[in-house]
């Protein structure tokens, strides 16, 4: 027969190929990815062929042994996965005080940005000029309140505002780095711009020495809103000190209305970082 006269490994040769089911190896972490040997094209054919030699043969008519089904997998080779989260942090010194400020990733406001960390480092650096020390100072959009614990270790009496989705943040930022520092305690507030001012800040209760604004103008919709709540506040006397990276077209006209508003300094501008740092006072022809 044709069959006696071919080789006595054609039939092995000819045998498709089955896979064999890769095991996972040790205890993989979500990050991890278990990668396959790779075979040269050319020494494949030879590989498949060594490899089923190896395995003995099983008569068709044999029955196969049932695979058990409560095996039990140790705990170190058992894989669970496992959903890690990361909180950042970043430390700082400003007068005289290690600060550190948590940070998170859920909203622009809970994460420091370069106008907040240039406004400290101006405060610290020209506090006889714009002496904080038992002022009434009001911060506007906090975030993490980086600018309102400097004020607040500077002397201030300090009322740092933002939305009510940052305050938890903001308030434990401020008590963490200022309490047993600071002469006075700061108080944290909930405060959306131009809404229920004159309901939650009214004119007969508060008088600020100093607003204080860090990044507070960038891409949004609520520009006008803030050049609002920039006007309620800044009565007769107060002193608006706001720092801000110029970064879209809208920023700039933003900084035009403001001009109009009030008279306009410019204490600091940097052209590497585009930042700038403007006083504003109101101006004398408006209302007080």
């Amino acid at each position: 027969m044709i069959r006696d006269l071919l080789p006595a490994n054609f039939v092995q040769l000819v045998q498709p190929r089955v896979s064999q089911p890769r095991r996972l190896l040790g205890n993989l972490s979500a990050m991890e990815t278990v990668c396959a040997t790779s075979i040269p094209a050319e020494t494949e054919d030879e590989f498949e062929i060594v490899h089923q030699e190896e395995q003995p043969e099983v008569d068709s008519e044999t029955e196969l042994p049932e695979t058990p089904t409560d095996v039990n997998i140790p705990a170190h080779r058992s894989w669970v996965p496992t959903i890690f989260t990361y909180v950042s942090k970043e430390s700082y010194m400003f007068a005289g005080h290690n600060i550190t400020i948590y940070e998170s990733t859920d909203h622009f406001g809970a994460v420091i940005w370069p106008g907040a960390v240039a406004l400290c480092n101006f405060l610290e650096n020209n506090w006889k000029e714009f002496d904080l020390k038992d002022k009434n100072v009001l911060e506007l959009g906090a975030g993490t309140g980086l600018v309102s614990v400097v004020a607040c270790l500077l002397g201030a009496y300090v009322t740092a505002t933002d939305l009510s989705c940052t305050i938890g943040n903001l308030q434990s930022n401020l008590m963490r780095n200022t309490r047993n520092r600071s002469k006075h305690q700061p108080q944290v507030k909930e405060l959306a711009w131009n809404v229920d001012l004159d309901k939650n800040f009214p004119h007969s209760d508060v008088h600020y020495d100093y607003i204080l604004a860090a990044d507070v103008v960038y891409h949004h919709d609520y520009l006008d809103e803030l050049l609002v709540t920039f006007d309620y506040f800044c009565q007769r006397g107060c002193v608006i000190l706001w720092a801000n990276k110029l970064r879209f077209k809208s920023d700039y006209e933003f900084l035009e209305k403001f001009k109009l508003m009030f008279d306009t300094f410019v204490l600091v501008e940097d052209t590497n970082s585009e930042i700038i740092i403007i006083k504003g006072i109101r101006k004398s022809n408006n209302k007080p």
